[in-house]
This record gives structure tokens, C-alpha cells and sequence, in this order.
């Protein structure tokens, strides 16, 4: 005996997946895009303000974040010492990577802050 179901999309007769017994919507293409639209929709009416917060204008946001962080790495001094120690290769690397990034950087900036204007673009003087 099968366990055939009628989609409550397209309503047409479907067998659900041997791997997901409790498939209600078919396989068919349509029918799972309209799945996904309806979870998408369902969760937002779930999580309404979830996209209204501007974090990335918002300083405090920032700031928050941050001291957050900052709180935590105090409180678990351990843990960061013996995470490292135990990662000791992979954090080297990170720390190596990471450093090289930013003196790359830097001296980027530093070139680009002492270098002349070019000579097409002089400042007009009003």
C-alpha cells in the first residue's frame, strides 16, 4: 500500500519522498516555489520588525555590539587562552594572514595620503 497524497497546491496525487515521510507538497517546481513563498511569508508575519532595524546607520547598534563582545572576551579569558592553545598552528596562520592584511592596507593608505595630485585635475581656484 502506498501512501499517496494530493498536494494542497496544484492538487494532483503524489507519493511522498522514502527519505521525507511526512512530504505534504509535491516535488514539482512550481509547487515548491510556492512552498518556499508561503514559509517566507509565514515567517515574516512571525518576525515583523525583523528587517525594519537599520543597524548599519544606527551608531548605538554598533556600539552595543561591541561592548558586548568586549564584556564576553572579559568574562572568558580562559576560554580564549585555551582555545588559542589548543589551536595554536591555525590561529598563528590567522594572526599571520591577518596582520599581513593590514600592513598592506595601511601602507596603501599612507602611499595614497602622500602622493601629488595628478596634473590634469589642479584645484580652480575661485
Amino acid at each position: 500500500m502506498t501512501n499517496e497524497r494530493i498536494c494542497p497546491i496544484c492538487s494532483k496525487w503524489f507519493i511522498p519522498n522514502k527519505y521525507r515521510p511526512n512530504q505534504e507538497i509535491c516535488s514539482n517546481l512550481e509547487c515548491q516555489y510556492q512552498r518556499q513563498l508561503n514559509n517566507m511569508k509565514k515567517w515574516r508575519n512571525g518576525n515583523p520588525n525583523y528587517f525594519k532595524y537599520r543597524e548599519g546607520k544606527d551608531v548605538t547598534w554598533k556600539e552595543t555590539c561591541k561592548e558586548r563582545a568586549k564584556h564576553w572576551r572579559e568574562r572568558h579569558q580562559e576560554y580564549l587562552k585555551l582555545y588559542r592553545q589548543e589551536h595554536k598552528d591555525r590561529y598563528r596562520l590567522y594572526m599571520r594572514d591577518y596582520m599581513r592584511d593590514y600592513r598592506r592596507k595601511r601602507k596603501a593608505k599612507q602611499t595614497k595620503e602622500t602622493l601629488p595630485a595628478p596634473s590634469g585635475e589642479s584645484k580652480k581656484v575661485k
